[in-house]
């Protein structure tokens, strides 16, 4: 027995025979394609319409009952070809991780009830408890277990649903639509919506890990909703989403403080002075950072150098910063703790090393390649035999950590470590100079950026981005009224060349805001601006699902 549906969709019909096989047929074109139906679950056949809807060949989300078949607000797109497992998890991880059993244990936990979204969240709020090396060991320990693929993404200065769909198009290479079927323009939540539909690994569970996410603006709806996907979030924020699981992480216990100090000062010199061990770590407030900085503080001592004198100079220390500050005794034991312990190994560098220090502040919270500080420190006329003197220093230090991306050395500075060496910068009389040089390279990188770029190209800019929008939303004063256009230009230009027209658009949008204000609407620039900017908003409606 056939049955018919004819209102499901304008110009399409849908036959439903007794097999439970579904032909939707184009009333507007002599092809078709079927579907097998089994209860409510109706997966597509592959097989094209007419042109205009050669981009839709699927359905997701439809339900089937007797000769109904309902369609979704708009249709999936199904990708080309099966997608890769991508294991992307750019930290190394610290080799001195010590103790988090426990939570270790606990994520997993979370995860096999059912639970696909877990945040790690800081008590109090506190940076520097580990975090991000706790999601690193995670991911590292249970790759196995998700066959599917690991994914990382450090959301801190960069938008989330930025990184979703810059991921989806160059990396999972699917083509994000920009309408749905009745011809409306897809919101930013729809096309992420989208982007986690089409993300169908050959098997098993994805892990997605959001690294320090610090704005929840719309930050749930954005998260994928179904199993395919685990999610692991660290954050320092508190009470995210009642849907999303929190394990709180403190600080160190006392047994694993000693740990962490002994594997990184060694057990010769901790049994000399075991008791004034225990002491520096409970000062520090068990707070793996801090523990760390000291700890690597002390193998640049000599041999002679003793702890009670390392315990000596941290208290000391203290007791200057707040005669400067007050209002440090306000902050925990932990955070004073990390501070004065940065201020240590502050007052150890050369004076060259703390401006260059200070200069690498100017970053965005990301990965950094070492060509652009060279480009930098050489536009500064620094001698490159003192630069790579003081990145050696700073390394040994634990002020800077490198990180591996493709094949490629990246810095990063922790958040807490930047937050101080910021401070550091604005009292240095070179800050104006640091700032143009740092704004010369990079908007020379948003030069290169072509209007229609390839993938290659995308790939060796894609870095950039946070550090561009640093220089457009942190150091606007700083580029000359000449380089104006190209502090957004750059990165418009990058989403708009890959289709993104959704992520373009603020860019354009800022671009003719702070043009027309420091340069006026006369400006010659202003009006093609403008042009460029309603171009994409075109773009923007034109593509259908």
């Amino acid at each position: 027995m056939n049955q018919e549906n004819k209102e499901n969709a304008k110009g399409h019909q849908t036959q439903i025979n007794d097999s439970g096989t579904a032909n939707i047929v184009d009333n507007t074109s002599t092809t078709n394609q079927s579907a097998q139906g089994t209860g409510n679950n109706l997966s597509i056949n592959n097989s094209k319409y007419d042109q205009r809807q050669a981009n839709i060949a699927g359905i997701v989300d439809t339900a089937h009952s007797g000769s109904n078949i309902q369609f979704n607000q708009y249709i999936n797109q199904p990708p080309r070809e099966p997608i890769k497992p991508a294991n992307k998890i750019p930290h190394q991880g610290t080799s001195h991780f010590v103790g988090r059993d426990n939570e270790l244990a606990l994520i997993h936990e979370k995860f096999t009830e059912q639970n696909h979204t877990v945040a790690i969240s800081a008590v109090a709020g506190m940076g520097g408890v580990g975090k991000t090396e706790l999601a690193v060991k995670y991911a590292r320990e249970h790759i196995n277990d998700y066959p599917g693929g690991t994914c990382w993404f450090s959301v801190r200065s960069s938008n989330i649903a930025t990184e979703i769909l810059t991921f989806a198009k160059n990396d999972l290479r699917l083509e994000i639509p920009q309408k749905d079927i009745q011809e409306q323009p897809l919101t930013l939540q729809q096309q992420i919506d989208w982007c986690w539909r089409n993300w169908q690994p050959p098997d098993g569970v994805v892990l997605i890990v959001f690294d320090d996410v610090t704005d929840l603006e719309n930050f749930a709806d954005y998260l994928p909703k179904n199993n395919r996907f685990h999610v692991l979030i660290t954050t320092r924020l508190r009470e995210i989403d009642a849907n999303i699981e929190e394990i709180s992480l403190d600080v160190l216990s006392p047994e694993e403080a000693l740990r962490l100090f002994t594997n990184i000062v060694g057990e010769k010199k901790v049994n000399k002075e075991a008791e004034i061990v225990k002491e520096i770590c409970k000062w520090l407030g068990y707070l793996p950072l801090g523990i760390e900085l000291v700890g690597r503080y002390i193998t640049k001592k000599p041999p002679h150098f003793t702890l009670a004198r390392m315990l000596e100079q941290l208290k000391q220390q203290r007791l200057e910063q707040e005669g400067i500050n007050p209002q440090q005794k306000t902050l925990s034991t932990a955070q004073l703790g990390v501070k004065a312990a940065f201020e240590l190994s502050w007052l150890e560098l050369n004076e060259q090393t703390q401006k260059f220090a200070a200069l690498l502040s100017l970053f965005a919270a990301e990965i950094f390649a070492w060509d652009w500080v060279e480009s930098i420190t050489q536009s500064l006329n620094w001698d490159e035999d003192d630069v790579n003197k003081a990145i050696e220093e700073l390394y040994q230090r634990h002020l800077v950590n490198s990180l591996e991306e493709s094949d490629i050395f990246y810095y990063k500075i922790h958040t807490l470590i930047r937050d101080f060496l910021q401070d550091k910068l604005t009292v240095l009389p070179e800050i104006d100079e640091f700032k143009r040089a740092f704004v010369g390279t990079f908007i020379e990188i948003a030069q290169t950026i072509p209007d229609s770029p390839i993938l290659e190209e995308i790939n060796s800019v894609k870095n950039t981005i946070p550090h561009l929008a640093e220089v457009a939303e942190k150091l606007i004063d700083t580029v000359s009224n000449e380089d104006l256009i190209w502090a957004f230009l750059g990165n418009a230009r990058f989403y708009d060349g890959q289709g993104l027209y959704t992520l373009a658009s603020p860019w354009y949008e800022q671009c003719v805001s702070v043009v027309k204000s420091r340069l006026g609407e006369n400006h010659p620039g202003y009006m093609e601006l403008k042009k460029m900017s309603t171009t994409n908003n075109n773009n923007n409606k034109s593509r259908t699902i």
